[in-house]
């Protein structure tokens, strides 16, 4: 593993050496010089802020987890929730998180082709017979015979896109998601961006499963707020159905250009024991909001 590391990143292909060990450090002038990096990438101007609602943003933060992926697990299995739990994801420093997201977004078709690729092999589909218990069970056992497959699912590719992060003791491998020490046998964590957000009851803002994401983000940029109507609750708004783990997940889209307001919600007959909903929903976001909490968990 610690070969990847004279391999140079998809950024250090632009001519910045990212295996240099002061440039691996969490730094103005690199934060600086990645930022710079990414604000000219094509990619990019796809997540700017599109409206001045207050609930819109164009930040793009990236998580590892707290929990260890076990041997052949598929990152893509995990979470199992549509919103992260709040201590389940840390959000890496600034220096490593700009890092990843600029080698992801100069090779983000490719990428996510990969990853919905895994995460077709992950998905069960919905069953609305059955409960949610049982969708776990069945989901194990999926994880653990697709496991084997695993290796196969990447056997194909050319090369894995290599991300140094913690001044270089660890790498960020972004075909499969996967953070994980160069100098030492150790364990692997799925890694997670960041893009949608939801508040639930507390200050800070915590990201939701890129699945999720991808489908809110495809509301956004058409602009799904205009198609609002009278929903059963009376409130006028615009409903987008969500495919998820829970049963009956939508996003409720209220407002207009420059004062939408998004929320995340259940219907009744859905099970949601797992999140927490207020008779509101829960708030989301679009791109990364720094906690309001005085003492937050994460800075």
């Amino acid at each position: 593993m610690a070969d990847s590391l004279a391999n140079p990143s998809v950024v250090g292909a632009n001519g910045i050496d990212e295996a240099s060990p002061d440039l691996l450090k969490n730094t103005p002038s690199n934060i600086a010089r990645l930022e710079d990096v990414i604000e000219h990438c094509k990619g990019r101007q796809m997540y700017l802020a599109q409206t001045r609602s207050p609930s819109d943003g164009g930040d793009v933060r990236w998580y590892f987890s707290d929990v260890p992926l076990a041997e052949n697990e598929l990152a893509a299995s995990f979470p199992r929730t549509e919103i992260v739990g709040k201590s389940d994801y840390f959000r890496f420093g600034m220096r490593d998180s700009l890092a990843i997201e600029a080698s992801f977004l100069q090779r983000e078709e490719e990428l996510l082709s990969i990853w919905w690729k895994e995460y077709a092999e992950c998905s069960e589909g919905p069953r609305a017979s059955s409960s949610f218990g049982k969708k776990l069970d069945m989901a194990e056992d999926l994880s653990s015979s697709k496991g084997s497959q695993s290796a196969q699912l990447y056997t194909f590719e050319e090369e894995r896109v290599g991300v140094p992060v913690k001044g270089g003791l660890y790498e960020v491998d972004l075909v499969k998601r996967h953070c994980f020490p160069v100098y030492w046998n150790g364990e692997t964590r799925r890694v997670l961006r960041g893009h949608w957000f939801a508040r639930k009851g507390g200050m800070d803002w915590l990201p939701l499963r890129e699945d999720v994401a991808e489908q809110l983000e495809i509301a956004y940029r058409s602009q799904v707020w205009h198609r609002r109507k009278f929903q059963p609750s009376g409130l006028f708004a615009a409903r987008v159905d969500l495919q998820g783990s829970t049963p009956g997940l939508h996003a409720l889209f209220t407002g207009e250009d420059d004062t939408w307001e998004a929320w995340l919600n259940v219907d009744a007959s859905g099970f949601s024991g797992v999140i927490s909903f207020s008779r509101n929903g829960i708030k989301l976001r679009r791109g990364y909001s720094a906690s309001q909490s005085p003492k937050p968990t994460q800075v």
